[in-house]
């Protein structure tokens, strides 16, 4: 389990294989057991592996009056706020992260979960909102020295002016990001920055940049189980092949729409539809905001409760 930790920043890929070669997770002490789960909630959300994540939860909640569950409570409900989002649970996502920043024991934390927050507005459609968390946060963050959540910040402020046709500054935040992960080698954020820059130098046909980039983040990406970033490179391949003379043939674009449901989030779908299908003739839908129904789960009401006192 110690290596399974170890492993979270620079490859969460592998905590997951150490985490399966313990045999019997069920069957250890309410903390181990509590603890195998925490990992795997934190090694699923960068893989996008969410069954895993909301297996784990769910186990997790099997456990909620014991002492370590309620020391954790706040990386927990943290966990669930992103499951929460990824599937579109905007308004359940937003109390899972109020409860998880009411119990948050230091800084760090409350950086963390405000990026969840601004996200979560993000994939609303509430851009000022999240460009004030983000602002905050930031602040914050450059006081503590805090570079990995200064480039998460920055990646994702790169993603929030990609959505509004600011190229340019959507560039700069994206090579200061990429910047960030590179010197703290974080694998995840070098393939969330550096596919977001690869998106820029396509919408702006910069051949020569996407060509110097290209080949150390798609090997980080081929062996990284991240099926929407895989999905977005092969978008981006696509185009990148058409601006050297190459169309795309009919296969390739049945395998563009396979690709295209497979990415992430909705806003990620509308990047594709607005910079990418119309040049590549390819026929997709752009996503409308769903109406969700509330999340519902025998233990949720224990969130919206929030109450671990």
């Amino acid at each position: 389990m110690n290596e399974a930790e170890d492993y979270l920043t620079v490859n969460p890929a592998n905590s997951i294989v150490l985490l399966e070669q313990i045999e019997a997770p069920e069957e250890l002490p309410d903390n181990l057991f509590l603890r195998w789960h925490l990992i795997m909630m934190r090694a699923s959300v960068p893989t996008n592996q969410l069954t895993r994540l909301m297996d784990s939860l769910e186990k997790a909640f099997t456990k909620q009056s014991t002492p370590y569950f309620k020391n954790n409570i706040t990386s927990i409900t943290s966990a669930l706020g992103i499951w929460l989002r990824r599937e579109r649970y905007y308004q359940d996502a937003q109390t899972s992260l109020d409860c998880s920043f009411k119990y948050a024991q230091n800084d760090r934390q409350r950086l963390t979960l405000t990026n969840s927050m601004a996200l979560v507005a993000r994939e609303q459609g509430a851009y000022k909102k999240a460009r004030n968390l983000y602002a905050r946060s930031k602040l914050l963050a450059e006081q503590m020295q805090q570079t990995p959540v200064l480039a998460m910040i920055e990646n994702n402020l790169g993603v929030i002016a990609l959505d509004q046709g600011n190229i340019n500054e959507a560039e700069q935040l994206f090579r200061k990001a990429l910047s960030d992960y590179q010197e703290i080698d974080k694998r995840s954020g070098k393939i969330s920055a550096g596919i977001n820059l690869l998106f820029v130098f396509v919408i702006k046909e910069q051949v020569v940049n996407y060509q110097r980039l290209i080949g150390p983040t798609s090997k980080l990406t081929a062996i990284f189980p991240n099926q929407s970033k895989q999905a977005l490179l092969l978008w981006l391949n696509a185009r990148f092949e058409q601006l050297q003379g190459n169309e795309p043939d009919d296969k390739l674009k049945l395998a563009l729409k396979v690709a295209y449901e497979e990415l992430q989030s909705d806003k990620a779908k509308a990047q594709v539809h607005k910079y990418l299908a119309e040049k590549l003739n390819v026929d997709v839908s752009l996503p409308l905001l769903p109406a969700r129904q509330r999340f519902e789960a025998s233990w949720f009401s224990v969130v919206e409760a929030c109450n671990w006192d």
